[in-house]
């Protein structure tokens, strides 16, 4: 079982990760992510403490990808990316990340 992620805290903090996997990396379609909402009833996106918590997400899953790549020369290009999209290298939103593993 993976408990990585267990933690006892706002649910907004549970939430941002799907938001993210839509906004950010494509993974999740808009549509999706509006049945996502919709089912839930509610939209973290609009919440005014998104955009600290999607910058955290961000960073933690550039750095998961970073720390693969310095054991695997194949996910080095995607470490690459999702670095070069967090300093403003890639154009907006969302940038289209492969998953890593």
């Amino acid at each position: 079982m993976d408990l990585e992620r267990v933690s006892v805290g706002p649910p907004e903090w549970d939430l941002v990760s799907t938001a993210v996997r839509c906004r950010t990396t494509g993974a999740v379609s808009p549509a999706d992510y509006e049945t996502f909402c919709g089912t839930y009833g509610y939209d973290v996106t609009t919440w005014d403490g998104y955009p600290v918590l999607a910058a955290i997400r961000e960073l933690r899953i550039t750095a998961y990808a970073a720390q693969h790549a310095a054991r695997n020369s194949s996910w080095e290009r995607e470490a690459q990316l999702r670095v070069d999209c967090l300093r403003g290298r890639c154009g907006p939103r969302p940038w289209a990340w492969k998953g890593i593993l």
